[in-house]
């Protein structure tokens, strides 16, 4: 029997369709990400697939249909110019993250059917155009993806009596306003067949999901657009006077295409927008060019942050940072006290803050000189209802505590319901609460620290991803553990196979290995020795000044930041040792000496989100058969049918 399910799409029609989706269990397959490349930065992942069950089973999903006209149409032109500017002395990096893939969705999900009805002709009504009507953004920024752009039809205006042309109602055509920013993209529900869930699956039951809170004195951009980076060009304001920040945003859907706009903080306007996408190049933003007189420009660029190692997924991103005018790279006489300290003001002034990094929300607050942002993509966060192989060891028949989290799964589980949302990576959500099942009881219940948190994606042991990459230096991260556990590496072109310079991939071959951490958990850093540091290394060949030679270079330390201001252990320092490795200063810069105070520092930090999935674990109920027995002594006589009746209620007692 097909149960009926009411689904009500978008939250402002007033209207309700019935329909009931018959599910077959089909074979779904997990893929987890690769991974990345020029990066500034860690990678954050998690998402959740929705397993399939072997029994034939019920499963519904609803999709929030975006509206259609909702964000600005945005122009951008295209500048040639350098990524980075070269002759910063240590700046700090980290580079752009490449992330892990998601988990592939059950074949069976399919968007909410609308029913459509043609509107009948009405001679006495006149349709005007809808007044507040906006500009209709490209499919590219905000639109949505096919599977995404039905909308239930507008009911039909009822036919009225005809009227005089002048007396005729002005209609205005009215559609209801969808903000995924505060409500799912669509719900999927599943319960196996011939269960009863309380309450049932149609009820979140306590499931949402919201976009992060920026901090005051910001503002995400108006609409059913996904902001996913602010950026405070906190330093840059400093020197010059001004007070910009760029915000980076894109609609909800499977597209990378990304507007940034350059805000003025004090009025809160949009002083110059880009876009970006795949094919977009490096953008600048004039205006920071003219409030700096030509010193710094303000640039942003995308990457495909190509993956590669177990489920290989793609995890794309925008690099932001500045060009610093060539007028400054020319400044390397270390003898001119003013030309050094222009030098040195300009570098400092590149200095900026990710105020809200959202995939990567360990970023949060971080001062940096370049930084990035990896675009989010759909994730389904799916809040499991399953029942306990009592077979598995970590079973326990006489636990009295459903808290303690001491069941282990071992795969022979059984998904009795799932309830899952569709939500965009980054999100803040809350996890669908405890359910009750007709002939179960509940085991377990699931670990608090999994059913709230940043919508994130699984991961899988053994991935390798590149988050960061500039000057021949190679941030490259291994995980070994499924909760987002990594080890991180740090490599560095050998100045004596360059011809081996492997720029965007994962290869280390003619790369030297300065260090390897130990495990480090997600969200933490690393806080003690390094597995591997080398150290003395040497610069390139060269001849300084004075005349003197160095055929086999001159030898430079590798070690940790140690400068007043960064947390021990937290950080390395990668020297420069020419041709652009370690650093992108010129040679001149090896020549006069400066070379040993100039490098870039690295961050040994794992930016990955924590993941767990939310489970709750039930047991099934053996009810005890009884045969009543009843025994009626009479004096004398014999009963006649239909004398004497009783009544049996049902009370099921279980092992």
């Amino acid at each position: 029997m097909k149960k009926e399910i009411q689904i009500n799409e978008g939250k402002c029609f007033n209207r309700r369709q019935r329909f009931s989706l018959r599910k077959y269990s089909v074979g779904v397959c997990s893929v987890l990400l690769g991974t990345a490349l020029f990066a500034v930065g860690a990678p954050t992942v998690a998402a959740d697939g929705v397993s399939a069950s072997t029994d034939t089973s019920k499963e519904t999903v609803e999709s929030v249909q975006p509206e259609a006209d909702q964000a600005p149409q945005d122009t951008a032109t295209t500048a040639p110019g350098e990524t980075y500017a070269q002759g910063a002395p240590a700046p700090k990096v980290e580079l752009p993250n490449p992330a892990l893939a998601p988990e592939a969705k059950a074949a069976t999900e399919t968007p909410a059917a609308t029913s459509e009805k043609a509107a009948e002709a009405k001679p006495a009504v006149e349709a005007t155009p809808k007044a507040e009507a906006t500009a209709k953004p490209a499919t590219a920024e905000a639109g949505v993806t096919a599977e995404e752009t039905a909308k239930p039809a507008e009911k039909a205006e009822e036919a009225k009596p005809a009227a005089a042309e002048s007396n005729k109602p002005r209609v205005r055509s009215r559609r209801a306003a969808t903000d995924h920013n505060n409500e799912p993209v669509a719900v999927a529900t599943f319960l196996k067949d011939g269960e009863v869930a309380t309450p049932d699956m149609a009820d979140p039951n306590g499931a949402s999901v919201r976009s992060q809170t920026v901090p005051s004195g910001y503002a995400t951009k108006e609409g059913d657009v996904y902001t996913y980076s602010i950026v405070d060009l906190t330093r840059f304001n400093e020197r010059y006077n001004t007070n910009y920040y760029t915000r980076a945003y894109k609609g909800f859907n499977d597209s990378t295409d990304t507007t940034v706009e350059l805000i003025d903080k004090n009025t809160g306007n949009v002083v110059e927008t880009r876009k970006i996408t795949a094919s977009s190049g490096i953008q600048k933003f004039t205006t920071t060019a003219t409030a700096s007189r030509g010193e710094l420009t303000w640039q942003v660029d995308y990457n495909p942050g190509t993956g590669a190692g177990p489920g290989k997924t793609d995890q794309p991103f925008i690099q932001l940072g500045y060009e610093v005018g060539a007028s400054i790279q020319a400044l390397v006489n270390p003898k001119n006290e003013a030309e050094q300290k222009l030098y040195q003001d300009v570098y400092n002034a590149r200095t900026s803050t990710d105020i809200i990094n959202v995939v990567e929300p360990a970023y949060n607050g971080r001062t940096i000189t370049d930084t990035n942002a990896k675009i989010p993509i759909f994730v389904d966060k799916t809040t499991y209802y399953r029942v306990v192989d009592k077979n598995n060891p970590t079973f326990n028949a006489n636990k009295t505590d459903k808290t303690v989290q001491d069941y282990v799964p071992n795969g022979n589980e059984v998904d009795l319901a799932r309830y899952t949302t569709k939500a965009m990576e980054g999100q803040n959500f809350t996890a669908s609460g405890e359910r009750q099942f007709d002939g179960y009881k509940l085991y377990q219940t699931a670990d608090p620290d999994s059913t709230s948190g940043y919508v994130s994606r699984p991961y899988t042991v053994g991935t390798k991803f590149m988050d960061a990459e500039r000057a021949g230096i190679k941030r490259i991260k291994e995980i070994v553990g499924e909760d987002g556990t990594v080890v991180v590496r740090v490599y560095l072109l050998d100045p004596k196979q360059q011809s081996k310079r492997s720029d965007g991939t994962l290869s280390t071959d003619g790369y030297m290995l300065l260090a390897e951490t130990k495990p480090i958990k997600p969200g933490d850093y690393n806080k003690q020795e390094l597995n591997v540091k080398k150290s003395p290394l040497n610069t390139i060949a060269f001849t300084d000044n004075k005349g003197v030679n160095y055929p086999n270079g001159k030898e430079v330390t590798f070690d940790f930041q140690k400068a007043a201001g960064y947390t021990p252990y937290k950080t390395v320092f990668v020297p420069f040792l020419g041709d652009g490795i370690g650093h992108l200063s010129p040679n001149s810069q090896l020549e006069n000496g400066a070379y040993v105070q100039i490098g870039t520092n690295v961050d040994l930090l794992n930016s990955l989100t924590p993941y767990k999935q939310p489970i709750y674990y039930y047991v099934k109920q053996k009810p005890v058969e009884v045969i009543p027995e009843v025994e009626k002594q009479l004096e004398g006589r014999v009963l006649t049918d239909g004398e004497f009746t009783f009544q049996i209620n049902r009370r099921e007692k279980y092992s």
